[in-house]
């Protein structure tokens, strides 16, 4: 089992897979520690209760206004198709995200939890830059070259157990080369996950700056979103940064930006 760990953990080095188009300087420290503080043990506010209409009436309003600076986002960058579709899930889950067809799907629940329009914007200025940035189409890249990478170093797991003398089923061999084929795709991805988390945010609030949101009244976004999520170090094998993370980096953007 180490043997194979150590094997598919080289997967991410050796697929030459890519994050982000300019990665983001990760904050530490100190104002990791005040984000820490700040997010403490306190639940995340109630939900409001908001009747359908009032869902999609505040997506597109919010998407009508983000839709210009991220098209001149996405342009600058380069790489995505700049093709997009802002829409509400009925899932109430806190949760967004953005899918190879250009879909940006926005949970009920985002819209619940949220205390004013600048809060939702953020989080759709987030997805709007995953899709400008191509981190989509980038991450199923990613994923695909490590699980052949993954399948190849399956096969010589195999090998060698057979060369070692083993009595392992054609079966159990099959079994093994798809494991790690799952494992590589899984271990290319999360390389590059967090950068790419990282880049998003940093766009998102300039995208928000932009279209002439006021970045300062969404930060109680990610208070909430950390206070949900209770996990205050960001992990090896994470998707996405941690809270404190986020938070101090948006800090340190607001500072940029001089509106902090």
């Amino acid at each position: 089992m180490r043997r194979r760990f150590f094997c598919l953990g080289a997967v991410a080095s050796l697929c030459g897979c890519a994050g982000a188009v300019n990665p983001v300087a990760v904050p530490q420290g100190d104002a990791v520690a005040r984000a820490t503080a700040e997010i403490g043990n306190l639940p995340p506010p109630p939900r409001r209760t908001l009747a359908s209409g009032e869902v999609t009436t505040l997506l597109t309003r919010i998407s009508r206004r983000l839709e210009g600076p991220a098209q001149e986002l996405c342009r600058d960058i380069g790489r995505g198709t700049c093709d997009w579709r802002v829409q509400a899930s009925r899932s109430r889950d806190l949760n967004a995200y953005a899918t190879l067809d250009g879909r940006v799907v926005i949970n009920r629940g985002i819209i619940e939890y949220a205390r004013n329009e600048e809060e939702v914007a953020l989080v759709v200025g987030h997805e709007l830059a995953h899709q400008a940035a191509n981190h989509v189409a980038q991450s199923r890249d990613n994923a695909e070259v490590g699980a052949a990478i993954g399948t190849a170093l399956g096969g010589v797991i195999v090998v060698a157990e057979a060369l070692g003398g083993g009595r392992t089923s054609a079966r159990t061999h099959r079994r093994t080369i798809e494991n790690a084929a799952g494992t590589g795709a899984r271990l290319a991805d999360l390389a590059f996950s967090k950068e790419q988390e990282r880049e998003a945010d940093h766009l998102g609030v300039r995208l928000l700056a932009r279209a002439g949101y006021d970045p300062r009244a969404a930060r109680g976004f990610l208070v909430t979103m950390a206070r949900a999520s209770r996990r205050r170090e960001t992990g090896l094998f994470d998707s996405h940064p941690a809270g404190p993370e986020r938070l101090a980096a948006f800090d340190a953007l607001l500072a940029e930006l001089r509106l902090g």
